[in-house]
C-alpha cells in the first residue's frame, strides 16, 4: 500500500494552517472536506512554492 503525501513547507504559516485543517477533517471523518484542503494546500504549494510533485511513501 502507498501513502500519499504533500510536501508542505515547514516555515509557511499557510501550509501549517492547511495541514492542520485537512488533519481536523479527518479526525473527523469528514473525508469530502479534507479533500477540499487537499485541493487547496496543492495549489498553495504550486503556486507559492512552486512544488508539483507528492511524496509516495511504500508501507
Amino acid at each position: 500500500m502507498s501513502v500519499v503525501r504533500l510536501p508542505y513547507v515547514d516555515d509557511c504559516a499557510e501550509c501549517a494552517r492547511l495541514r492542520e485543517a485537512e488533519e481536523s477533517a479527518r479526525a473527523a471523518y469528514d473525508h469530502s472536506k479534507a479533500g477540499d484542503y487537499r485541493v487547496l494546500a496543492r495549489r498553495h504549494l504550486r503556486t507559492e512554492h512552486g512544488v508539483e510533485a507528492l511524496v509516495v511513501e511504500r508501507a
